[in-house]
């Protein structure tokens, strides 16, 4: 099955450098920590908040609020909705 890591819809935003999901901080030095796989959010077209998907291939996510959610997938993470990138690698990041 085809991954997140090529997936187009995998993104990270830089300036969400608050955002301990994507940027984890060592509690102790609260300097960023390193990890064996990289986190991002899902950013897929399809993607729904707090309804009822309309699409058979469709998903929605809702907390228990209903106020806000956020899917996040490590790299590895399958989908079958999954858009590769041209060559099914990730542009280089600056």
């Amino acid at each position: 099955m085809n991954n997140c890591k090529t997936c187009v819809h995998w993104r990270v935003d830089k300036s969400e450098s608050w955002n301990e999901y994507l940027f984890p901080t060592d509690p102790d030095t609260f300097l960023p920590m390193e990890m064996p796989f990289e986190v991002r959010i899902c950013e897929h077209p399809k993607k729904l908040f707090c309804e009822r998907p309309v699409e058979r291939d469709g998903f929605s996510l809702q907390d228990g609020s209903g106020y806000w959610a956020t899917i996040y997938t490590a790299e590895g993470f399958g989908c079958v909705l999954h858009d590769p990138y041209p060559d099914n690698q990730p542009p280089q990041e600056d």
